[in-house]
């Protein structure tokens, strides 16, 4: 299987290749991505593609720690509804236990463990590359300083980290990471983490933090950009971004429209649409996509549903399709190899 990872990973990249003199369009293509999706930031990619690409980049560019400022053209909002999961979050512990969980379905090349129990004093936070991918120090470096700036944006802009570890040996111009990442460095280590003390996890998240409200912002308002301007269309867009939130309803969606609720609700009305119906749709919708990943947690699907307690799921679940989200999973698992089947019988 290709693991892949979404576009947005390489936020930033055109910008920083150019200012380090080089022709982003000529390193995409040479890797046979399309500059248009990268622009766009448009669609998925192989990860080892990815992974290549950082690095021929580095080394074309004479750019060591190439992978460390790629992370810093970006924020956490490139991990889409996962950052808004994590920003929603009352601690920064709880937020980077969801980016964890969360994360192998934004890349299945990508496992980060929040390790409370090595160490006494100490929390590490381990970065872990899924087996079939090349283990490669410009994408690990990259990846180390995007959780770095995920802890920078839920923390504070005080946050430092006790010290980073990395598996590779030193390399020259090693003094740039230790001014990244405002901590000691370790090279030729067991593993690539960031060392916490518990206090970074028990610190609880500013909800009134006007910058985080930024991007939360950003994040929802980016559904309406390049969209269609007619109503039903943008109110879809906005319903699937502010379902993993726990915000999704008529207030939010008519104030992100600039219209008054009871406007919004007369408008959708005469197109014989109600608020209620068209997110009940978008769920199951979103269910059925969400159950057909057999490793997916019914508890994570029940969040990105926009639902805060599982119970809610399940009785939606039965209301959908009379039977468990369990019982449903296992017909989506019948149904996709009867049809794996009924292709093979077709070619042959």
């Amino acid at each position: 299987m290709t693991l892949l990872i979404r576009t947005t990973s390489l936020t930033g990249f055109y910008e920083l290749v150019t200012r380090l003199n080089g022709n982003p369009d000529t390193l995409l293509r040479r890797f046979h991505i399309d500059p248009a999706k990268v622009i766009k930031l448009e669609g998925v990619l192989p990860y080892s593609t990815k992974i290549n690409l950082i690095e021929e980049a580095a080394r074309q560019l004479d750019c060591a720690d190439f992978g460390l400022r790629l992370a810093q053209e970006q924020d956490l909002m490139v991990m889409g509804p996962i950052a808004a999961v994590a920003l929603n979050a009352p601690t920064v512990g709880e937020a980077m236990e969801n980016i964890a969980s969360y994360v192998h379905y934004h890349s299945p090349g990508i496992r980060l463990v929040l390790d409370r129990d090595s160490h006494p004093d100490e929390v590490y936070l381990k970065l872990e590359l899924n087996g079939e991918l090349p283990y490669q120090q410009q994408s690990l470096e990259h990846a180390l300083g995007q959780a770095h700036n995920s802890l920078k944006m839920l923390y504070g802009r005080d946050f430092r980290p006790l010290a980073v570890l990395m598996r590779p040996a030193a390399s020259p111009g090693h003094e740039r990471y230790q001014q990244y990442f405002q901590a000691p460095v370790f090279f030729a280590r067991e593993c690539d983490a960031l060392v916490l003390n518990r206090a970074h996890l028990d610190r609880a998240i500013d909800q009134n933090n006007p910058a985080l409200h930024e991007l939360l912002g950003e994040y929802i308002n980016d559904a309406l950009l390049d969209e269609p301007l007619d109503l039903p269309h943008q109110v879809k867009q906005l319903i699937h971004r502010l379902l993993p939130t726990q915000r999704c309803n008529l207030q939010t969606v008519s104030q992100q429209l600039g219209l008054h609720k009871r406007t919004l609700q007369r408008r959708l009305a005469e197109q014989d649409i109600i608020f209620e119906e068209l997110v009940d749709g978008i769920r199951r919708e979103r269910a059925d996509n969400y159950l057909s990943l057999p490793e997916m947690p019914m508890t994570q699907i029940a969040g990105l549903l926009g639902y805060r307690e599982q119970s809610s799921f399940n009785r939606a679940c039965r209301r959908w399709y009379g039977i468990t989200p369990l019982k449903r999973r296992r017909e989506l698992q019948q149904s996709a190899l009867l049809e794996e089947a009924q292709a093979v019988e077709t070619i042959f």
